[in-house]
């Protein structure tokens, strides 16, 4: 399946990842900042891991059900919202669909019981950052393939720069996007400055029983993309900006491994 041969010594990672502000420069005021981030996880660890947010997406399922009046419990399979119960980190941190059953508290108090996870020293947190606006007024690209690509390929330089201080290697599983987007993240794991993340391995869906890593790594994506969107100055969220900004300093700046293009 692969050139490179794993030895008893060496760890193998699953790197879990996910993006936003993935719509090029279409709505810039909306999504001035585009991020790619994941955690890189050791397989021994991953399948605590994947359990660890099975128990925090179990009890957040019920606390909404609990809420809900004037829906039979006996309906609630044949709702879209719950035939796959998931947290998307935008949707889940601004109360939409049926997260708004929850209060401001409610739902902050999980986001903490998510971000803490990746406080093991097992977890790694990659990520690659783009201010739209300084790419575009620098390299006066209208293709913002070519943003996407770039931003790729030095997530992948930045996870295999990683990989290389422990002669390890990791595999990638990505959210289910947009079919350009997964093209481009192949094209970034072919790239020669690769020699860590495993290139020709199928890049997997979140419908499988990875999306629990997945759901983790999207409440990092948006999160972090906040902080960064603050950071180079442009107008702040119309909702929860500062609350955003401190579980950013608490939980993820020290932690992220991290690519800006400046």
């Amino acid at each position: 399946m692969s050139q490179w041969k794993v030895g008893a010594d060496v760890t193998l990672y699953g790197f879990y990842t996910d993006e936003s502000g993935n719509n090029g420069f279409n709505d810039m005021r909306n999504q001035p900042v585009l991020c790619y981030a994941g955690i890189l996880v050791p397989i021994h660890y991953q399948v605590h891991l994947h359990h660890e947010v099975q128990k925090i997406k179990d009890n957040l399922e019920k606390d909404i059900k609990a809420t809900i009046h004037g829906i039979p419990a006996e309906q609630f399979p044949h709702i879209d919202f719950f035939k796959k119960f998931e947290i998307h980190g935008k949707a889940f941190i601004d109360g939409e669909n049926f997260y708004y059953n929850l209060s401001d508290r409610q739902r902050f108090k999980v986001v903490e019981e998510l971000l803490s996870l990746v406080k093991a020293s097992e977890v790694k947190v990659v990520a690659a950052l783009v201010n739209k606006q300084l790419y575009q007024t620098q390299t006066r690209e209208t293709n913002h393939n070519r943003m996407h690509i770039h931003a790729y390929t030095e997530l992948v330089r930045c996870l295999s720069n990683e990989l290389s201080r422990a002669d390890s290697y990791a595999f990638v599983i990505c959210d289910d996007g947009k079919p350009s987007e997964l093209n481009h993240f192949r094209d970034a794991l072919r790239n020669p400055v690769n020699r860590r993340v495993y290139p020709d391995l199928q890049v997997k869906l979140s419908h499988d029983h990875n999306g629990n890593l997945i759901q983790l790594a999207d409440m990092i994506n948006f999160i972090t993309s906040v902080h960064f969107r603050h950071r180079y100055g442009f107008p702040p969220r119309k909702r929860h900006q500062a609350a955003i900004l401190d579980v950013y300093a608490r939980h993820l700046d020290s932690k992220l491994i991290i690519w800006e293009y400046k």
